[in-house]
């Protein structure tokens, strides 16, 4: 349910705790990001917190970003428990105006205060303790949550489940790495990923009371202790080479100092991946990921909301209770985004089941959930690509939201299948998947290697014949196709070219000879940018049979509904920047939401439903997907179950 409520000028953002507009700069937005974590993470009630609450220093008063006040106490100086300095994400914590001692400035003079947090290029928490009769500001994980004492070590069931504060801390954590070890991003990246892996291993497998991925404050004290922590997350890395050798070398180390990791595990410890949404995964993911993709290629995101669609539309052509035995590959996989959105489709249908199943217990229904999508997704789920790291991306992705990493592989799925790795053709074959779903690489310009002129290749494929060159997502096309049960179905963004150039009508008619084309969706120029312009749309086809297609050679053409739409707004602009809904006079749209969230209480999670302001993205999408499946299937019955 929505309604709109109110408008915000440009230039302006509506304040998480007050409701007020404040001015829309990089430190606010950041301290919004922390106020929304205050309270829908850590658990404080509104009514304890004040935002830039004045606090007088000698003769003169300042202001502390966030201040978080004592449990019913009279918000005063005297009764700050917790401080939080917010800035923007460049600014660095050895600043001289803006870093960690303005921080512990304010604590010294709440003489109450007994936690600070400061967040700028590195997030820095930081405890008072007394000692000598002194006291002293000492490094700690973080802050305490609402409902307990500080914690050194955390069970799976008092693990975080994380909103929006996922992205900044991948890329803090990242950067950290790239800054403080001296190692290229890349070389970063690859560090970085072995420590995901670990926290994912431990939620996993490790005894859930007892998990090993943690550094406790004291460890953080002393080098002693940092040694102590990095040799325990090493004994995890040990685990993950053996459960992921098709991802790690056996010979494969932590190469990160102590102290380097100890910030990163300190920064990941409290939150949980297994239970976290999948949209702030998947924004945490292409943080990183996407500061490492060069794009030389052809290569970059698909758009989620272009995922989304593709997923909505296939999935919605078969029966729901077969989605989970569906047999899918995505031959020019990347990062994953298809194959992550199928996987966690499928994935919430099992978790509702789950919930039923257990009675509400949320930890019960989340364990069985895991079990069955990674079950699904060692059987069902396949992606090939031919650059190594984006393999490795989509690997660390399919880990990420349940597994399946096993069946990522670093091929090129245009060569010949004999010419495929041995241990791949008994998982890739003619006439085998249910779905395919891809994006393949394309562009004008064949020296980024997105034109095909290996005749080795080209022999293999009747849209390359009589051709010395052919751009790489016309054989895509085929190659798709030649992968598909007949029956099953295909989608695959292409360039509009394809759909339209009269050179390349050869191209439709084959298309329509072999395949039943469902659903065409236009997509605007912004799609792909900031990496290309390129025209494109989403074309979804079932592949015939033989008598189908023995029927179309004979001229016994069948006339069917076929779905368009035109997408005019996706969401961003050309830099890659969100779009929100104006009003004609430039105000957003503000509108009130009501739905289910998870909520901590008691250090339980527990489901309430709630209302909340937002922004509406300007995006065309979830409405074409609206219309295709509870209007255009329902009134065109033919393609709704794919028996």
């Amino acid at each position: 349910m929505s309604d709109i409520i109110s408008i915000i000028p440009k230039g302006k953002i509506k304040c998480y705790l007050t409701g007020k507009e404040r001015k829309e700069t990089p430190e606010e937005k950041v301290r919004q990001a922390w106020l929304q974590r205050l309270v829908e993470e850590y658990g404080y009630p509104r009514e304890q917190i004040e935002v830039e609450f004045s606090i007088k220093s000698g003769s003169n008063l300042v202001r502390v970003d966030i201040a978080v006040f004592y449990t019913n106490k009279e918000h005063i100086q005297e009764n700050i428990f917790i401080i939080i300095e917010t800035k923007k994400e460049d600014i660095k914590s050895s600043d001289r105006d803006n870093g960690i001692e303005q921080l512990k400035s304010y604590m010294s003079i709440c003489l109450n205060c007994e936690y600070g947090l400061w967040v700028g290029q590195e997030k820095q928490a930081f405890e008072v303790v007394e000692k000598d009769g002194l006291k002293k500001h000492e490094v700690i994980n973080d802050i305490p949550l609402a409902d307990e004492e500080k914690r050194d070590k955390f069970t799976f069931d008092n693990l975080l489940e994380p909103v929006e504060g996922l992205r900044a801390t991948f890329k803090r954590c990242h950067n950290y790495i790239y800054m403080n070890q001296g190692l290229q991003k890349e070389h970063a990246f690859r560090e970085f990923l072995k420590i995901i892996f670990c926290k994912v291993y431990d939620e996993t497998e490790s005894d859930p009371i007892n998990l090993q991925f943690y550094i406790s404050n004291i460890e953080r004290k002393t080098n002693k202790g940092k040694n102590s922590a990095k040799k325990r997350i090493e004994k995890l890395f040990d685990c993950v080479k053996n459960k992921y050798p098709h991802i790690f070398n056996n010979n494969e180390q932590i190469n990160v100092e102590p102290r380097v990791l100890a910030y990163i595990v300190g920064e990941l410890q409290r939150y949980s991946f297994l239970k976290a949404d999948t949209d702030i995964k998947g924004e945490a993911y292409e943080e990183i990921v996407g500061s490492n993709l060069r794009g030389d290629k052809g290569e970059f995101f698909t758009p989620r909301n272009i995922c989304d669609l593709a997923i909505e539309f296939v999935f919605s052509t078969f029966d729901k209770n077969k989605l989970k035995d569906l047999r899918i590959l995505d031959p020019a996989c990347g990062t994953g985004g298809f194959l992550v959105t199928a996987l966690n489709k499928i994935k919430d249908e099992l978790f509702e089941g789950n919930i039923k199943r257990f009675n509400g217990n949320y930890t019960e229904a989340i364990y069985a959930t895991r079990d069955n999508i990674r079950n699904i997704c060692d059987k069902n789920f396949f992606g090939m690509d031919f650059n190594p790291f984006l393999v490795s991306a989509c690997q660390m992705n399919m880990v990420m939201n349940g597994d399946g990493s096993s069946n990522i592989f670093h091929q090129n799925s245009l060569l010949p299948l004999n010419d495929y790795k041995t241990e791949y053709q008994k998982h890739i074959r003619k006439d085998f998947f249910d779905v395919v779903i891809t994006n393949p690489p394309f562009g004008n310009d064949p020296s980024k290697g997105t034109f095909i002129d290996d005749r080795h290749i080209l022999n293999e494929f009747k849209l390359a014949s009589g051709r010395n060159a052919v751009p790489a997502e016309q054989l895509f096309i085929e190659r798709c196709l030649y992968f598909l049960k007949p029956g099953g179905v295909l989608a695959i963004v292409l360039p509009d070219n394809i759909l339209s150039n009269p050179g390349l009508q050869f191209i439709r008619e084959w298309i329509l000879e072999v395949g039943m084309i469902i659903a065409v969706v236009d997509l605007p120029t912004e799609t792909f940018e900031p990496h290309t312009g390129v025209q494109t749309s989403v074309v979804v086809i079932k592949k015939k049979n033989n008598n189908e297609i023995k029927l179309w050679k004979r001229g016994i053409k069948d006339n069917y509904p076929i779905f368009m739409a035109i997408a005019d707004k996706i969401g961003h602009d050309r830099r890659g920047n969100k779009l929100f809904r104006r009003l004609p006079t430039g105000e957003e749209i503000i509108e009130i939401v009501e739905k289910q969230v998870k909520v901590r209480k008691y250090g339980q999670i527990v489901f309430s439903k709630t209302t909340s302001m937002e922004r509406v993205l300007d995006d065309d999408i979830p409405d074409i997907i609206k219309v295709f499946k509870e209007y255009w299937l329902t009134n065109n019955g033919r393609w709704a179950i794919y028996e």
